[in-house]
């Protein structure tokens, strides 16, 4: 792209870095809503009743099993270690979960500990950081106009591709040393 911020050429062509672009139907592949032949439609329709029958109907039969857990003829399963390995999954499931929510708020616990202490250094360098921050008011002012004069219009057009690019603001930090 040739535009620069101080007010170069306004070109509306795409910058250098994109080298394809890809419109969304192009990616979206929704077969049982596309055009499509009916019965293309009605077969989609058959095997997604299938997957649901067959994602749904465990959950059935081990919730039925467990209600009539005590029950000598009901439920539509009975099987003793059946039930013992639920109650050792579930025993196990109940350690893990109590072991992960006591690990993680005693991780929280040394965080927030430690956060009070990493919030009083200062890790930046102030004289950098308001160079920077000169050198992009005075980029976008020469790019989008004033600052008081962008902030009272409800609306700024900004051309296809003359919006700030990828590396604009790295590249002019390193020009006037602010890296």
């Amino acid at each position: 792209m040739t535009s620069s911020w101080t007010g170069g050429t306004i070109v509306t062509r795409p910058p250098d870095y994109i080298v394809h672009q890809v419109r969304e139907k192009d990616v979206t592949a929704d077969w049982f809503f596309s055009r499509s032949p009916g019965r293309h439609r009605i077969r989609q329709l058959a095997l997604m009743v299938i997957g649901w029958f067959f994602a749904i109907l465990p959950v059935v039969i081990t919730t039925s099993a467990l209600v009539h857990r005590h029950d000598r003829h009901g439920g539509w399963w009975r099987y003793r270690e059946g039930f013992v390995m639920w109650d050792e999954t579930t025993r196990t499931l109940e350690f893990l979960l109590v072991v992960f929510l006591v690990g993680f708020f005693a991780l929280y616990v040394i965080n927030r500990s430690a956060a009070g202490k990493r919030d009083q250094k200062r890790t930046y360098d102030a004289a950098r950081l308001t160079r920077r921050l000169e050198l992009a008011a005075d980029m976008y002012a020469g790019k989008y106009g004033d600052e008081a004069f962008r902030r009272e219009r409800r609306k700024i057009v900004i051309e296809p591709y003359e919006d700030v690019e990828t590396y604009e603001l790295r590249d002019l930090y390193r020009e006037y040393g602010a890296d």
